[in-house]
């Protein structure tokens, strides 16, 4: 919320988006551990609302905190929200594990150096806060990680972005693309 270089507005989105995603987390945690254990499924019902509780203090303090920075309106809306990938959805066609691993990257070898050399995500001109904070490699393998068939590309970017750091939609669904180009990903 302090961050003087994102605008208001932004700022809201981004902290409320990182309660958020680890909200869904938390919770898909204390559920799997519930259900690893074999306790019955309500048996997680105490810790579940202690949880949302605990978001909705945070989010109750963002809210203010964000009034005071000058931010409108009563929710902060995705600074991605007009961004038409925003909304594909990318489907895995196979099992990958890491599309880069030692000597070898996927991309690449399907790609082609020119082509992937294009790839904004990965490109150190397109980003280099990024690849300064060598985190481009980071930011690509999460984004396969959570590809699923359901969650949106918009959906994709929050969730790396609460891992890492904001990251720009268009960086996520250029990346997307080019995995769909090597028959990694494709599109719904």
């Amino acid at each position: 919320m302090d961050d003087p270089q994102l605008e208001a507005g932004v700022a809201w989105y981004e902290a409320r988006n990182l309660v958020n995603q680890t909200l869904q987390r938390e919770s898909a945690t204390l559920h799997s551990v519930i259900a690893f254990t074999g306790g019955p499924a309500e048996a997680d019902a105490g810790g579940a609302k202690a949880l949302v509780d605990q978001a909705t203090l945070f989010q109750n303090w963002l809210d203010k905190q964000a009034k005071l920075r000058g931010a409108s309106g009563t929710t902060p809306t995705a600074p991605w929200a007009i961004a038409p990938d925003a909304k594909r959805v990318p489907i895995r066609i196979g099992e990958f594990g890491p599309l880069t691993y030692q000597n070898d990257n996927v991309l690449l070898a399907r790609l082609g150096k020119e082509r992937y050399a294009k790839i904004k995500l990965i490109n150190s001109e397109a980003t280099q806060l990024l690849n300064v904070r060598d985190q481009s490699e980071l930011y690509a393998y999460e984004i396969v990680n959570f590809v699923n068939g359901k969650r949106t590309v918009g959906e994709i970017r929050d969730a790396v972005s609460a891992e890492y750091g904001p990251l720009p939609v268009n960086l996520v669904a250029d990346y997307l693309d080019a995995c769909a180009e090597a028959g990694i990903i494709r599109w719904k």
